[in-house]
């Protein structure tokens, strides 16, 4: 299994950035036809409806992480059977590999 690359990782912050000035949300049917990153968070971490915005769910320390798309300073995805939403790009996701 592979990491995600430093390019990989400004593409996808490229294209997030772009969608977002444009007003485009993340495209759930796109997003799951697309390869994403399977990751661990290093701490308690809320997951939010939209960056700073409404908590809806905690993804316990170790706990896991689809990583479907970054938007600036955020990562969009959603834990273990749970809402899409978006936890910072902190430094707290850890230990991600590619599904392809």
């Amino acid at each position: 299994m592979r990491t995600i690359s430093r390019k990989g990782l400004a593409v996808t912050a490229a294209t997030a950035a772009v969608a977002a000035v444009l007003g485009i949300g993340p495209l759930s049917g796109v997003a799951d036809a697309q390869p994403f990153m399977l990751c661990n968070v290093n701490q308690n971490t809320w997951v939010r409806d939209i960056p700073d915005g409404t908590v809806l769910y905690t993804i316990p320390a170790g706990g896991g992480w689809r990583w479907d798309n970054t938007v600036p300073g955020w990562s969009y995805g959603h834990g273990n059977q749970a809402p899409q939403g978006y936890i910072p790009n902190d430094g707290r996701i850890y230990n991600c590999h590619s599904t392809t």
